[in-house]
């Protein structure tokens, strides 16, 4: 699979990020058991089946020539690290045509077989895009839910990575349950915790930028570029906020660095 994400890029694109190499590790937390049950749950949304009898159906010769050729691959698998290598190729081609939830839905498989916070997130993140993408809503919400549970499972193994609370949170933040603020809120409690972390810095700014907060966006962005001064996303945002929101500084000094990205 390709590298999909970029930690500081989040608080451009607002999501999208981890794709690592893959290693062992037995997954028994309670964080965990609620994710899976969670998971078993019978929602009422487009099921993974469904999904790929369609995406088949608008494949081209071409394509479904080279899907056929990684299911028989995978078939033919003799071992459970073969068959995660399969289904890692077998998620990059529908990764490749912007299938979202299809590349997510093989990455989630992969990690069942190797059950590590990497694999966890690669499913997670991939999911995460597919919330973004141009499908149907029941077709997002199957994206959500599947974001979830990767989330919960990549943080019941790695509880001391933000990062995995940040995408927890986006997932709220880009589809809202019945709080709207649900996935801000859980942004903020994250910030308290975590107040220097980069990633998070980044989202909140852009954030605020997009709710037209403009001050709130450059005091943040103000005291993450006194640490970094040469942080390219940062410096984009901040040449945005002080041409966009009228803030009074220059935005020649920030738009050098920001050309650096």
């Amino acid at each position: 699979m390709i590298r999909r994400d970029h930690p500081g890029l989040l608080a451009i694109a607002l999501f999208g990020l981890l794709i690592i190499s893959y290693f062992g590790l037995k997954i028994v937390s309670k964080e965990m058991s609620t994710a899976n049950e969670f998971k078993t749950k019978k929602l009422e949304v487009t099921g993974f089946d469904n999904l790929l009898s369609k995406a088949i159906k608008e494949l081209s010769p071409e394509q479904n020539a080279e899907l056929e050729i990684l299911n028989h691959l995978l078939v033919d698998s003799k071992t459970e690290t073969s068959k995660a290598e399969i289904l890692k190729k077998i998620s990059g081609f529908w990764y490749k045509i912007d299938k979202m939830h299809l590349a997510g839905a093989y990455a989630n498989q992969v990690a069942e077989i190797e059950k590590t916070e990497e694999a966890w997130s690669i499913a997670g993140t991939t999911f995460l895009s597919g919330m973004e993408a141009n499908f149907e809503e029941k077709d997002r919400l199957y994206c959500k839910q599947q974001a979830r549970v990767a989330f919960e499972n990549a943080i019941s193994l790695a509880p001391e990575n933000p990062q995995h609370r940040l995408n927890l949170a986006l997932c709220a933040v880009k589809m809202p349950d019945e709080n709207p603020m649900q996935g801000i809120l859980a942004l903020l409690e994250l910030e308290k915790t975590y107040p220097d972390y980069v990633p998070l810095q980044l989202v909140l700014s852009q954030l605020a930028i997009q709710t037209g907060q403009w001050e709130k966006a450059y005091k943040r962005l103000t005291g993450l570029l006194a640490k970094q001064k040469e942080l390219p996303e940062a410096n984009c945002l901040m040449e945005q906020v002080i041409l966009q929101g009228g803030i009074q500084d220059d935005p020649a000094k920030y738009s050098t660095y920001c050309k650096k990205n």
